[in-house]
């Protein structure tokens, strides 16, 4: 804050009355800054003691301290006619009225709450000093009698004073109700971002780092539900188990990148096959699931066409060094007799290890069936 009032040609001196060091310090170093001769008393009868020999132009001081508090040390000063004219700003972490009627009795002339903005504080000083010289009422005028609390209070304290004291509580006030809208939208911040976080958290605990696919939890969680719907709607599934055939063949081969490579091929198969309502899942290594609504079985043969063709056109592709070949099982959910996902998955991996034990009994009855192929032979049946 730069302020014409507080540029003078003589430095105004400023008692500061504060039991903590380093909140005496801190505010040393603001008023030092400003241009204010600074004095610190670490009490109230030290403060006494220094009066008796200088008269500061303002008096600042902490209500809580040990021995004499900042009221009893106001009162003190403004009973005595040599200081009385000093004016005392006090600074409180309280904020009830009861300190407002205490700051008035005793005559103080403005409260500052703790912690302070150093901006506030400055336009406190000014304000005061400002006002410092405004005619006094007299002393022996009628008070004003106001009950508060259930206790009455007499207030013979000038016009001024009371306003000073209103004005900075006030004041006090607005900027406590800035600080809590500035809050308020840091904590509109927070809950958004922590919103965001959760969500993505929650995206990444469902879904398969490698394929991007449901994971088999997001398969779980997402299947049990939609089997509920399925039960109350009288939807019919279908479930189909799939087991990527000869991985360990490409990756023994081919290195593990090439078997991350025919995993994602699969994943990206499996997504231009069903609909982005179906459930496609990555349940581990080698297998993958699909839930779909499939009221007819025309509905599952033409899905399966759908899946041959693709995993065709990939096969047809020459620069792959491998061909994809998919073992499949099937399970059907008719919610007039319904199973839940684990009866199905279990039905359906069932089949598709009898589907996978035919072709290799179909191959070794084969001349020279039992070698393994230069090529992953390419295989896709629905049984």
């Amino acid at each position: 804050m730069t302020s014409p009032l507080l540029k003078l040609a003589e430095p105004m001196n400023i008692l500061i009355v504060e039991d903590s060091p380093t909140q005496a310090e801190r505010l040393k170093y603001i008023l030092e800054q400003e241009g204010f001769a600074v004095t610190w008393a670490p009490n109230g009868k030290e403060a006494l003691a220094i009066l008796e020999n200088c008269q500061p132009d303002l008096i600042i001081s902490d209500i809580v301290m040990p021995h004499m508090n900042g009221f009893e040390l106001c009162q003190k000063i403004k009973t005595e006619e040599r200081w009385r004219h000093i004016p005392v700003i006090l600074l409180t972490s309280l904020s009830s009225m009861e300190d407002v009627m205490h700051g008035i009795k005793c005559g103080a002339e403005n409260f500052i709450t703790k912690p302070y903005n150093d901006y506030l504080l400055l336009r406190r000083i000014e304000f005061i000093l400002h006002n410092k010289h405004t005619k006094k009422v007299d002393q022996g005028a009628k008070g004003i009698e106001i009950i508060f609390s259930g206790k009455k209070h007499v207030i013979n304290s000038d016009p001024g004073q009371i306003l000073s004291l209103l004005i900075s509580t006030f004041e006090s006030a607005v900027a406590k109700n800035q600080e809590l809208e500035a809050a308020n939208q840091e904590l509109a911040k927070a809950k958004a971002l922590l919103e965001k976080q959760a969500e993505e958290l929650q995206a990444l605990s469902l879904q398969d780092g490698l394929t991007g696919l449901y994971n088999r939890r997001g398969f779980m969680t997402l299947g049990e539900h939609q089997l509920k719907v399925a039960s109350r709607n009288l939807t019919h599934l279908s479930l189909m188990f799939l087991d990527l055939d000869d991985l360990k063949y490409i990756n023994d081969t081919f290195g593990h990148a090439m078997g991350d490579r025919a995993i994602i091929a699969t994943a990206q198969i499996l997504q231009a096959t069903y609909r982005q309502s179906d459930i496609i899942a990555r349940l581990g290594g080698d297998e993958f699931a699909v839930l779909h609504i499939c009221n007819s079985e025309n509905c599952c043969n033409i899905l399966q066409e759908r899946l041959e063709k693709n995993l065709q056109e990939y096969n047809s592709l020459p620069e792959h060094p491998f061909t994809l070949s998919l073992s499949i099982g099937f399970a059907y959910f008719n919610p007039e007799q319904p199973k839940d996902l684990e009866e199905l998955l279990a039905q359906a991996d069932a089949q598709m290890y009898e589907h996978k034990k035919a072709r290799k009994e179909k191959q070794l009855d084969v001349p020279g069936g039992d070698a393994q192929p230069a090529r992953v032979t390419a295989n896709l049946r629905l049984m």
